[in-house]
């Protein structure tokens, strides 16, 4: 059993105040050392302003699958807004995506990059063939296909700590396309451009999972060597490989084996994976893989502990969805896994699983403690962690598995059916959920949900066939939507965060430490604003999968209001103590005011 230990700052002279911050480490190993997040900071009003005034039950029972929600509306127009401001609204943009968003991922504020795999997009590349890659400024509504010549059927991406995203994996290709298996493809939000290194890797992988490491680095977990539908061991491929590699020349270091992988045959595709907190600065990773969740120390390469089961097959093609819950420096940094949604029978006809497991993973003896998953049965969920550190669960289907569906065009069998239309609202203090109002979108197998920098939810995606199809009931889908929740459709005015350490956050990607003070500038029409904040890593999603989603509580040291500056206020903030709460590499610092996030968050580049 591990002890904590506290990090201490030496007071520092900031803004002519002499301020002294306590910053509580982390464990990950099992323990009961928990306290409650501390209370939002209370900016200092202008001196003619009014004072301001002082300042579901998780044990339910699982699995019982409700009836299946109303039928959505009629489709509105693209682009109008509908719904309130007590559920949500929808909104379908009028640009479509060109090609299938199965896998998303936001390279700069105001964009979104959609990848595919080989199909007849109506996208083209600059070659002249269907694209496989796009990118979409929402700011300027363009959208520009992106050049590739390798399969990304099925891949996998993460961000390194210089900020680039690294992606790998994918298929056999064709006569235009390389085969994908091997490849590594890197994307520089900088420069706006796929690269790819064909063929480099030692193995083939297909469905893998990838995670930002505390050095910077990336992991590459898992996959099989070729497509299926439940893997097997003579296309499984149970080792792991970590990019950048510890070559000069940049040679590919040998896999590693991970008998994990083995033992949890045949559920043991993108599995789930996260980074758990802890005192060392080590790589200690939560995996689940066919109902056995583990603590795994990449650094050594050992098994530290096994957590108890989970009820019901959560991972594909049986997909459920799985994310670390915020983490807050008042209860150092406790790490808690939450899994939703799966489906317990290999049945095109089952209904789907509608519970959920939350599991302390430091508790003296950790268990899941199981709820109802807001009464919605889900398979392919996903989720997405809002800047107030609430949870969107959305998307999906209410029966069958994830998968193709068979038969023909004229008589299409369907293997997930029944669209979960309507998202819910989950708050991980209160253990409730609310429903939200429904999108008229069908976002079956294959379909992305992300956060915007802006504070909404970004929608794409949905192609439950092997190839493009349209006039079925579930066509290859290319509108792509924005859900805005409740926190976004207030009257509270909404702050707007000027610069970080000095340097205007339009355009820049502002470089910041760990364990240190930033100062941001920000302004708020509010006369009696009341500001928290969170560091967010957005992650790259396919498959239902948030591949390094985190979200940290940011501790607020000082606000002061700006005298020279009507509504201007200086917040001092403290960033995370060490690379375990939250990996190096580009992030989004979001401010909120009584619960209203900020216009557009900030960009950072972690290191």
């Amino acid at each position: 059993m591990k002890n904590y230990y506290s990090y201490f700052l030496l007071f520092l002279l900031i803004g002519g105040f002499l301020l002294s911050i306590n910053i509580n480490n982390a464990s990950a190993y099992p323990s009961q050392n928990q306290r409650r997040q501390a209370p939002a900071a209370k900016a200092a009003p202008p001196k003619d302003a009014a004072p301001k005034d002082a300042p579901k039950d998780a044990n339910a029972p699982a699995g019982k699958a409700a009836a299946p929600p109303a039928p959505p509306p009629a489709a509105a127009p693209a682009g109008k807004e509908v719904g309130d401001a007590t559920a949500g609204t929808w909104t379908i943009l009028p640009t479509l995506t060109g090609v299938n968003a199965m896998h998303m991922f936001v390279p700069r504020p105001g964009q979104y990059i959609y990848v595919d795999k080989l199909e007849a997009n109506p996208l083209l590349q600059s070659n002249g063939q269907p694209a496989e890659s796009a990118l979409f400024d929402i700011d300027k509504n363009t959208l520009t296909a992106l050049d590739l010549t390798s399969d990304t059927f099925c891949s996998a991406g993460s961000f390194m700590g210089n900020g680039v995203l690294v992606h790998t994996g994918g298929d056999n290709g064709n006569v235009q396309f390389a085969a994908g298996q091997q490849t590594l493809r890197f994307y520089d939000p900088m420069v706006g451009k796929w690269e790819e290194k064909v063929g480099l890797m030692k193995s083939k992988r297909w469905y893998p999972t990838m995670l930002p490491l505390v050095d910077g680095r990336v992991v590459i977990m898992g996959g099989s060597t070729g497509g299926t539908g439940l893997n097997r061991a003579e296309i499984d491929n149970p080792t792991y490989n970590i990019w950048p590699p510890s070559s000069a020349d940049g040679t590919p270091d040998a896999d590693r084996p991970m008998p994990f992988l083995t033992d949890t045959l045949p559920y043991n595709l993108y599995v789930f994976m996260h980074i758990v907190p802890n005192n060392e600065n080590k790589n200690m990773l939560f995996m689940l893989s066919n109902q056995q969740p583990i603590l795994f120390d990449l650094d050594t390469g050992t098994l530290v502990y096994n957590y108890p089961k989970i009820a019901v097959q959560r991972t594909y093609p049986q997909t459920g969805t799985s994310l670390m819950l915020p983490l807050f420096s008042s209860n150092n940094y406790a790490p808690e896994i939450m899994v939703c949604g799966g489906q317990a029978a290999f049945e095109i006809t089952s209904t789907a699983e509608a519970s959920c497991g939350r599991m302390l993973l430091n508790a003296n003896q950790p268990a899941w403690v199981m709820d109802d998953f807001g009464g919605i049965p889900r398979v392919m969920p996903d989720n997405v962690i809002l800047p107030n550190g609430q949870v969107v669960f959305l998307n999906g289907a209410q029966t069958g598995f994830a998968g193709f569906r068979k038969g023909n065009k004229a008589n299409p069998l369907w293997v997930n059916s029944n669209p979960a239309f309507n998202p819910v609202l989950y708050d991980p203090v209160g253990k409730t959920y609310a429903k939200m109002n429904p999108s008229t979108v069908a976002r079956m197998y294959h379909s992305v949900a992300i956060l915007s920098p802006d504070g909404y939810v970004f929608v794409a995606g949905s192609n439950p066939q092997a190839s493009v199809q349209k006039g079925l009931e579930f066509s290859t889908e290319y509108r792509a939507e924005i859900f805005k929740p409740p926190y976004i459709l207030t009257d509270v005015p909404r702050p707007t965060i000027i610069n970080v350490n000095g340097t205007d956050i339009a355009g820049n990607r502002i470089p910041i430490a760990y364990n240190q003070q930033t100062i941001l500038v920000v302004s708020c029409t509010d006369p009696k604003p009341s500001f928290t904040a969170a560091i967010i890593h957005l992650g790259f999603v396919t498959h239902s999968q948030n591949m390094g989603q985190r979200y940290v509580g940011v501790d607020i040291a000082s606000v002061n209001y700006d005298a020279n500056a009507a509504g201007q206020y200086i917040i001092t903030l403290t960033t995370p103590p060490n690379p375990t709460i939250i990996a190096p590499g580009p992030h989004y610092i979001f401010i909120l005011n009584n619960g209203a996030p900020c216009v557009r968050a900030a960009e950072v580049l972690l290191n």
